[in-house]
């Protein structure tokens, strides 16, 4: 009988020590793959308007965290104001009956053409089309404005020098100056009726589209007009 009890007790310890390691866990644990697979989800939605699709990365989750088991769709969230490339942090939560939260670390990248200087560029050069060239950038790792027309470019005046194939920024650049100030100018003053050229002086620096201040050179008066082109301005009547 003695005997019997003990073949029987070391039949149910051997029993435990072979069961899977769920059996001791009371709740079943959210898999890392669905919580990374519902940030991926969010930041490609998120990253949309492109002419190129965005390529999302989502950094691994600590191996260690251990979170209860959603019994519906996972929910995923921007935080505030937060941006939508380089790198983001995308809100993942439960909102179950053991509801958690947590933000998950993703990279998002999108390779575009910008211009780039194609060759070393001194302060105070007139851009022109054989100044520049498109080259393809991680856009989410620039920082500050660029260019990805030739034409915002062409005709702009360098305000640092470039080395070969650095980036042009909007700092970089202003629009070169159409009038400048103390030159001759024609004023063209215009209704609907009539039109008006007299010679003018212009009493500040202006590019094409600009207000700038003119004088009338004969009647001496000062008036605010539109430079419309190289040496003319225009005012209304």
């Amino acid at each position: 009988m003695l005997e019997t009890m003990i073949l029987l007790i070391r039949t149910v310890l051997f029993s435990a020590l072979i069961l899977p390691a769920s059996a001791f866990s009371a709740d079943p644990i959210q898999s890392h793959k669905s919580i990374r697979e519902a940030a991926l989800n969010h930041a490609k939605n998120n990253a949309t308007g492109y002419s190129v699709p965005p390529t999302v990365t989502v950094n691994r989750l600590d191996s260690r965290l251990r979170l209860s088991d959603c019994k519906q769709p996972l929910e995923t969230f921007s935080p505030p104001a937060g941006r939508r490339l380089g790198r983001i942090t995308v809100g993942v939560r439960c909102s179950g009956n053991k509801p958690w939260s947590l933000y998950v670390p993703v990279m998002v990248s999108l390779n575009a053409d910008v211009i780039v200087a194609a060759h070393n560029l001194t302060r105070g050069t007139v851009l022109s089309a054989a100044d520049f060239t498109l080259e393809k950038k991680d856009i989410a790792r620039l920082r500050g404005s660029f260019f990805n027309q030739p034409a915002q470019a062409i005709g702009m005046v360098l305000t640092r020098n470039l080395q070969q194939g650095q980036v042009l920024h909007s700092q970089h650049i202003v629009a070169r100056k159409t009038v400048k100030k103390g030159s001759k100018v024609i004023i063209l003053a215009h209704s609907k009726k009539i039109q008006v050229r007299m010679p003018g002086k212009a009493l500040s620096n202006g590019t094409t589209g600009e207000r700038i201040k003119v004088q009338n050179i004969h009647s001496k008066k000062e008036l605010e007009a539109i430079v419309v082109s190289p040496g003319v301005v225009r005012v209304a009547l």
